[in-house]
């Protein structure tokens, strides 16, 4: 008697195939110089600003309407001798930015935290995801796309977690309080995944 099975070596072929010749990439997209990216490259490996054009680099307190630049702010001027800009309110003077020559960013690595702390579990998960291949329950796409939804959640969660080093004061006055790497949510929303061809 002979017994006739499913033959499935060429698909486990084809979805290894897939495997060496594609890539899950994970982190922040958008164009070189683009905002999020300065943000993110300055938080990750640390950044010393200075002033691009003008003395100054202006940093909003948090009097300062949200978004809004020293252009934006009617009647702003500089009191002789501060470094503070300042606008009249009833008679008072409102501090909404402080002026420093420069600004240094300490280097926060929440990407390579959030990779240190679970490549034991991304290992395990891609692991898992190729016995699933050989036993026809998954493919090698779907093994990729999962491997980038976990890690831009584990990014996303160290972004929060990370509380050192802490903010400066000025930074915790503006924003009211001391995380670090959550302002306006974007570090959170913003991490993505690409799967791509090698």
């Amino acid at each position: 008697m002979e017994i006739k099975g499913y033959n499935n070596i060429p698909d486990i072929t084809k979805e290894l195939d897939y495997l060496k010749t594609h890539q899950v990439v994970i982190g922040y997209f958008g164009e070189h110089k683009s905002l999020l990216l300065t943000i993110v490259g300055a938080n990750e490996f640390g950044a010393t600003i200075k002033p691009k054009n003008g003395k100054w680099l202006w940093i909003p307190t948090k009097e300062c309407p949200k978004g809004k630049g020293p252009k934006d702010i009617p009647g702003l001027f500089i009191p002789k001798g501060h470094r503070v800009a300042c606008v009249r309110d009833h008679g008072q003077l409102v501090a909404y930015f402080y002026l420093s020559k420069l600004v240094q960013i300490p280097s926060r690595p929440f990407i390579r935290k959030a990779y240190l702390d679970n490549k034991k579990k991304y290992t395990e998960l891609v692991r898992r995801g190729i016995a699933q291949i050989f036993l026809g329950r998954t493919t090698a796409e779907q093994l990729l796309n999962r491997l980038g939804v976990v890690c831009t959640a584990d990014i996303a969660k160290a972004s929060i977690r990370l509380n050192s080093p802490k903010n400066r004061p000025v930074t915790i006055e503006r924003k009211g309080f001391n995380n670090p790497l959550v302002d306006t949510g974007q570090l959170q929303k913003k991490v993505s995944y690409k799967v791509l061809a090698i």
